[in-house]
């Protein structure tokens, strides 16, 4: 049942409580009951509008492998901080094989990319390499996680 309730609130997050009982066959005090519970338990994190951002204003995204020169768990949590307090990392994933992080970037211009690479790339960040790639068009944008209900 958490599985249908998830799966439709991952679809649209804007659904009603009654709309989302007569979905999954529950009782609409039931319902809201599950998804309280699972709110409290840290299953649903949050609620998000997705955003045509091209629409709002002028985007250039890049995505970014970098490479650590210091594996030592104070410098990548010292990396970890300055990417998780970036407004301009949009998604920052810690991966292992030849870099440590893919990194999701979102600037406007190609002059704001470079001044932001450069913050990357001061000295107490340890950054050994970093390749980047823009992304010229976002084939299968993130709507969710796959939720079998098999």
């Amino acid at each position: 049942m958490d599985l249908k309730i998830l799966a439709e609130l991952q679809a649209d997050s804007t659904i009603t409580y009654r709309a989302l009982s007569e979905r999954v066959a529950l009782s609409s005090s039931a319902c809201v009951s599950r998804v309280k519970q699972l709110e409290e338990a840290g299953v649903i994190t949050g609620y998000h509008a997705a955003i045509a951002v091209g629409r709002v204003k002028p985007t250039l995204v890049m995505m970014a492998e970098i490479a650590m020169a210091s594996h030592q768990v104070e410098d990548l949590d010292r990396f970890d901080l300055l990417l998780s307090r970036t407004p301009e990392v949009v998604e920052a994933l810690r991966v292992n094989g030849p870099f440590d992080y893919l990194v999701r970037i979102m600037v406007a211009t190609v002059e704001e990319w470079h001044e932001f690479a450069k913050r990357l790339l001061l000295p107490e960040y340890r950054v050994q390499k970093m390749i980047t790639h823009v992304v010229m068009q976002e084939v299968k944008p993130f709507r969710g996680y796959p939720l079998s209900l098999k």
